[in-house]
């Protein structure tokens, strides 16, 4: 039988620990990207890249599961109103339920960027994805219906196709 002895400190200890985490936090950030899971991947989706050309905007619509037709229905600059009415506030809790807020940009322009989608659930003709652009920066998006009574969500959700009822 052998007996090993050592004298371990607290201060010896505690650099271990601090050492191992280092080692495992390190590896972590090195991992590569596409290591996660694309469910995962794709939940976590932000919407705050830089969207300066029209393929960095057409590669976002696509990365949120839509396919478009490439080349925008319209662009156009707007003004964002100072002061939010009731619309303005419902569209902003869209917003705000994405990530995205637009309060910060109230009275000032941006770049409305229209783009027809192809593929909505709804079957429905005519959907259409909103990018609202300022500075190359997202401030708000959604997918809109042409009707007028029709829909309004965000980017990233996916309504389920409408049911048949008999």
């Amino acid at each position: 039988m052998i007996v090993i002895a050592a004298k371990v400190s607290v201060r010896k200890i505690l650099a271990c620990v601090l050492a191992a985490g280092t080692v495992l936090t390190g590896a972590a950030v090195l991992l590569p990207a596409d290591a996660q899971p694309a469910a995962a991947a794709s939940e976590n989706m932000r919407l705050d890249v830089k969207l300066r050309t029209n393929e960095q905007r057409v590669a976002l619509l696509r990365d949120c599961g839509w396919e478009v037709i490439e080349e925008p229905r319209g662009e156009r600059e707007v003004q964002i109103p100072e002061e939010f009415d009731e619309v303005y506030q419902s569209y902003n809790q869209i917003q705000l339920a994405q990530g995205l807020d637009l309060t910060p940009c109230r009275g000032k322009r941006a770049t409305l960027y229209t783009y027809e989608i192809t593929n909505h659930p709804s079957g429905e003709q005519g959907v259409t994805a909103n990018l609202l652009v300022r500075r190359g920066k997202l401030i708000a998006a959604d997918v809109s219906s042409p009707q007028a009574d029709g829909f309004v969500h965000g980017l990233r959700e996916h309504p389920s196709e409408p049911q048949d009822t008999p």
